[in-house]
């Protein structure tokens, strides 16, 4: 049965085009096998008999198959489409839509060529690898060692004129011609050199991508030189899909287009994102990225980088950071960030640091834009943190922190190092030019801090040696101590920490509290805690004098050898206690400090 009225047909397309099953059907009509053998009949007898052989219906425009017209075919057990391909070629398109096949005139795409040869306006000679592209079509072509080229491009009903762009960087004036389409065009055309070279061209240190190393491993030959030619030129486009640099929708110039969206099979190359980009395994932008980039292996971004960036191994970005940033291995920032980076090994930044970054080893900010601060926030690393200026806030490593200027806030590690402490260092190690705050630890060292070496004696030993090391509000105590006498001889060295408050120009009033370990020729090491205050009063420069109470506690010992000091109640001042083998005693302690 033949419909050939044009109502019922565009009725058919209708419905071909809002029915939910018309997938299910495509297989089974235009996949079903027929055959057919025929000698000068019409084609409507030959349609007849594959429609009823497939139990469907054709429907087509009678004025646009002629189906009066006389063939002979012999088809033997061929798909339906096989069949109508073999009666009208190529020249018709099919569509299902439940009983029915309708036939179509094909949609033909129109190319068209542009074809030339380019060459120095004042030399003559052929210019070779110089850039022709069509900025609407995103199509182009580089000239060969005669300066000549061919550029392809296919009409569109969005333009009327195609803009050929001819461009050689720099080096060379762009022209741009407005060609009709349609129809071959053949032109030469003359470049003329640039007279203001060195006015329009700036190198930064985010220049040369394409000649980087990985540029010249991921980047094909024609690829760099229309990258390099087309510096000026760039253009948005909603989306981008690719399967490496170059091989995609936007072709050799894909590094000139800035996506809303890129998904790039194994990597890509563009100028930029707007939006989101998902590469397999990597992601190369020349400018900048917002706001979702996420790479199986790494990312690398030569402008700013604004949002989230998510990389299996390395994150690079060649400008400033703000946002998060997740690195399996690492990640480098040549400029400042503000927000969060997390990496698994070690994470680096050239700018300054506003916010939260952790790594698993160490974090380091090298300041290289000599800004006044390094890091506002909190540096967490399983060893090491260093930064190249200030750090405002808290540093927090296994083994060391770094700070080539003032911290104001907190360093804690097994060693500390800073310029200027004007908050808190807590470490086994703690070195500084100066503390105006507390460097608590083991060893102090502080440059411009408080140094004294310190004579006294007590009730215990009578002869003491002490170094005191950090600064006046809080300073550790390294002491060694003899007693000479006879009949009560002791060794012991200990480890403490002191503060003076100064109530006039030159006096002050001291609390300390050590810790001494004794030897009093027994089978047990008892020790001494001693807490202990009084005043100190400065005579001199670097001399002073010290006296006052104190209160210690100590394990019960009795000396096994004549002449060995027995730490009994019997041998002290005033007992405040004594039971379970443990006592405590008020003493005394006075000296001299060398400055």
């Amino acid at each position: 049965m033949h419909f050939h009225r044009k109502a019922f047909f565009l009725l058919l397309i209708l419905i071909s085009s809002v029915c939910g099953t018309e997938q299910a059907f495509a297989q089974k009509l235009l996949d079903k096998r027929v055959s057919v053998s025929a000698a000068k009949k019409p084609v409507s007898y030959v349609l007849d008999n594959i429609s009823k052989q497939g139990g469907f219906y054709f429907s087509y425009i009678s004025t646009t198959v002629n189906d009066d017209s006389l063939i002979t075919v012999n088809i033997h057990s061929k798909t339906v489409r096989q069949a109508l391909e073999s009666i009208f070629g190529d020249r018709y398109q099919y569509r299902e839509t439940n009983d029915h096949i309708i036939i179509q005139p094909a949609v033909r795409e129109k190319w068209f060529a542009i074809t030339g040869t380019v060459t120095d306006r004042n030399t003559g000679l052929p210019l070779a690898d110089v850039s022709v592209f069509e900025r609407q079509y995103l199509a182009s072509t580089l000239t060969d060692a005669q300066g000549r080229f061919r550029l392809q491009l296919r009409e569109s009903d969005k333009y009327s004129m195609a803009r050929v762009t001819v461009s050689l960087g720099s080096f060379y004036t762009d022209t741009t011609l407005l060609i009709a389409q349609g129809n071959d065009v053949h032109f030469d055309l003359s470049l003329a050199p640039s007279e203001h070279l060195l006015d329009n061209f700036e190198l930064t240190q985010y220049s040369g991508l394409e000649r980087s190393w990985l540029g010249k491993h991921l980047f094909s030959t024609n690829l760099r030189k229309q990258s390099a030619n087309l510096g000026k030129f760039f253009v948005d486009k909603p989306f981008q899909v690719s399967l490496t640099p170059g091989l995609g929708s936007h072709g050799k110039l894909s590094g000139q287009v800035t996506n809303a969206i890129s998904f790039n099979a194994i990597g890509g190359y563009a100028a930029g994102v707007d939006g989101f980009e998902l590469g397999g395994a990597f992601n190369i932008d020349k400018k900048d990225v917002k706001y979702v980039q996420i790479a199986g292996l790494f990312n690398i971004v030569n402008g700013k980088t604004t949002g989230v960036q998510i990389a299996g191994l390395t994150n690079v970005v060649n400008d400033s950071m703000k946002g998060l940033q997740i690195s399996g291995i690492n990640y480098k920032i040549r400029g400042s960030v503000k927000g969060m980076t997390i990496t698994g090994i070690n994470g680096s930044v050239e700018g300054n640091f506003q916010g939260f970054q952790l790594s698993g080893l160490y974090n380091i900010v090298e300041n290289k834009r000599h800004d006044t601060f390094a890091v506002e926030g909190f540096q967490l690393a399983g060893l090491r943190n260093r930064a190249k200026g200030n750090v405002t806030g808290m540093q927090l490593a296994g083994i060391k922190n770094r700070v080539w200027g003032d911290v104001n806030g907190v360093q804690l590690a097994f060693i500390n190092r800073a310029r200027k402490v004007k908050g808190v260092q807590i470490g086994f190690i703690n070195v500084a030019d100066s503390v105006d705050g507390y460097s608590i630890g083991f060893l102090n060292v502080i440059k411009k801090g408080y140094h004294v070496l310190s004579m006294s004696s007590d009730e215990v030993l009578n002869t003491n040696v002490a170094f005191l090391g950090g600064n006046k509000r809080l300073y550790s105590i390294y002491t060694a101590g003899y007693n000479f006498d006879p009949k009560r001889r002791a060794f012991g060295l200990g480890y403490g920490i002191g503060s003076q408050i100064a109530i006039g120009r030159h006096v002050s009033i001291l609390a300390e509290l050590t810790s001494t370990g004794m030897y009093t020729d027994t089978s047990s090491t008892p020790s001494i805690i001693r807490f202990r205050t009084g005043c100190n009063i400065q005579l001199a420069k670097k001399l002073a004098i010290h006296f006052g109470p104190s209160i210690a506690l100590s394990s019960v010992t009795v000396s096994q050898q004549k002449g060995f000091q027995t730490l009994e109640p019997d041998n002290k001042l005033y007992v405040v206690d004594k039971r379970n083998g443990v006592v405590s005693w008020i003493g005394w302690q006075a000296g001299i400090d060398l400055f």
